[in-house]
């Protein structure tokens, strides 16, 4: 697969959109993960994806992966909460 113009950006726009769209309340699934990067121009499988939450995971982000039916991917704690 070739790669894009924005592939170097892709945990970028992957970790801005956890942070937005995602709360305990809101998982976010892999493909609407995969849409949101296909509108930015980034062209990713689940498998690429997969480790990149790893990656973040690594950096100190505290992503947390809900399995079953209703599952996916929020971020779990942040700097500042909303009420703050």
């Amino acid at each position: 697969m070739a790669k894009s113009a924005n592939q170097k950006l892709k945990l970028l726009f992957l970790l801005r959109y956890l942070m937005q769209h995602s709360d305990e309340e809101h998982p976010v699934s892999m493909a609407q993960i995969i849409e949101e990067l296909a509108r930015n121009g980034i062209s990713a499988e689940r498998k690429s994806i997969y480790d990149d939450v790893e990656s973040l995971r690594l950096f100190g982000i505290d992503i947390v992966q809900l399995k079953g039916k209703n599952g996916g991917y929020y971020i779990g704690e942040r700097d500042f909460e909303l009420p703050e």
